[in-house]
């Protein structure tokens, strides 16, 4: 065990200064490393007073005799109280208020209905009946509210308030096959259609369609984030209005550029916005009604916004881009996402690219039937020929030879008609 009080010295602009209070830095057990906390008196003989009353606090909790003092004093205040702290942290922290807005709904519903008034009611098994209580929720939503409370009481555990993380061990439920809404991407058909009765609005739906841009992103788009490059137009997505909070750029195509440039004002501000109206929800199915679109197909999958970027994976593929260009164009971490649930299996071709396989057999059904009336078997080792006599045994020469010796009488024939093509798999 390692106990010393002393001030703190830390270099400040290339300056050593050193801290007006004193700290007790010490080390107990297998600690990999020295702590620092600070005992906020300036006398030094009040501040060893301090450290004796620390680390004999320390000493027992090390035993297993005590709770840390802050797990002690945090079990008798509020949950709420210490939400409300959180939400505090995220705001300074300068998290989207979006995002804020949304853990701080979930966390609160979970602390009302599973009743946790203070820590000691926060338990695994009171989340699991809540979970199964709430059963009617999809599974994605269910997994939600687990990340969002989890996060919360792990931020808890950081600051020493509690022990441990009571739902660290709960697992997600299996979100596969209970989506609350199943999205399909447009066909072109069908996306033609659209910009034909859509107006101004066509090029809303061709950038969402051309780029993978979500609804917010368009709307936030800006001048200022319209480039031109020497191979043409990209767009440069600032961190601040990503899902992923992390800037990147996207090619344009040649076409959608032309008619981007065709709206742009003639000295725009960088900060004005480059759509600054976008549809309504309503507007878009009222579009999608005027172009013969379901909105909701046979299948029971979503023909909404959103789609728009399920097409912009789907023609990428479609077009032969390959699984990590298509992945860095949708901006996605894990290419599952992009292969499994934005790409719609439904417009692959499939056919055409198993009929685009070189046929390598030479096998036919011609030479089948031909073998099946002479009553000799393609691979009959012992058959006859016409000329015994002749027949040598195969010795091993270092070359490559038949063990079934042909028929001439019902000879296989050869496909026709059939070329050997470069495998392009």
């Amino acid at each position: 065990m390692i106990f010393k009080v002393e001030k703190r010295k830390k270099r400040v602009n290339g300056v050593l200064k050193q801290s007006r209070c004193f700290y007790l830095r010490y080390r107990i057990g297998d600690m990999p490393s020295d702590k620092w906390v600070s005992l906020g008196v300036t006398d030094k003989g009040v501040a060893h007073s301090e450290a004796k009353k620390f680390i004999l606090e320390k000493e027992r909790e090390f035993a297993g005799l005590a709770l840390p003092r802050k797990q002690v004093e945090s079990r008798n205040i509020p949950v709420t109280k210490l939400l409300d702290e959180f939400i505090e942290e995220m705001k300074a922290r300068r998290r989207d208020p979006k995002y804020i807005a949304v853990t701080d709904a979930r966390v609160s519903k979970v602390v009302k209905d599973a009743r946790w008034r203070t820590l000691g009611d926060v338990t695994a098994d009171s989340f699991l009946a809540w979970r199964r209580a709430n059963g009617h929720l999809v599974a994605k939503t269910r997994n939600d509210y687990l990340a969002s409370t989890s996060g919360f009481l792990e931020w808890l555990v950081k600051l020493d308030r509690l022990p441990s993380n009571p739902l660290g061990k709960i697992g997600k439920v299996e979100e596969k096959g209970d989506e609350k809404r199943k999205r399909r991407a447009f066909t072109p058909d069908e996306f033609k259609r659209l910009c034909a009765v859509s107006g101004p609005r066509t090029l809303v739906y061709l950038t969402a369609a051309y780029t993978g841009l979500r609804r917010n992103e368009l709307a936030e788009l800006q001048w200022g984030d319209v480039q031109k490059t020497e191979r043409g137009m990209q767009l440069s997505l600032r961190a601040a209005v990503t899902k992923n909070r992390l800037a990147s750029s996207l090619p344009v195509h040649p076409q959608l550029a032309a008619e981007i440039a065709l709206i742009r004002p003639s000295a725009p501000r960088a900060i004005d916005k480059v759509f600054p109206r976008l549809p309504r929800i309503e507007r878009f199915r009222l579009d999608l009604k005027a172009a013969s679109i379901p909105y909701e197909d046979e299948l029971g999958r979503f023909a909404d916004f959103h789609a728009l970027r399920y097409t912009f994976a789907t023609f990428l593929t479609v077009s032969q881009a390959g699984q990590r260009v298509t992945q860095e164009l949708m901006r996605h971490s894990d290419p599952e996402l992009t292969a499994g649930l934005y790409t719609d299996a439904a417009q692959l071709p499939l056919r055409d690219a198993v009929e685009n396989l070189p046929w390598l057999g030479g096998y036919t059904q011609i030479g089948a039937q031909i073998s099946a009336k002479t009553s000799h078997t393609v691979s009959q080792a012992g058959a006859k020929t016409t000329s015994p006599s002749k027949t040598k045994p195969a010795h091993n020469m270092r070359v490559s030879r038949s063990l079934s010796l042909p028929d001439r009488q019902g000879q296989m024939v050869a496909g026709v008609g059939f070329e050997p093509t470069t495998f392009r798999l």
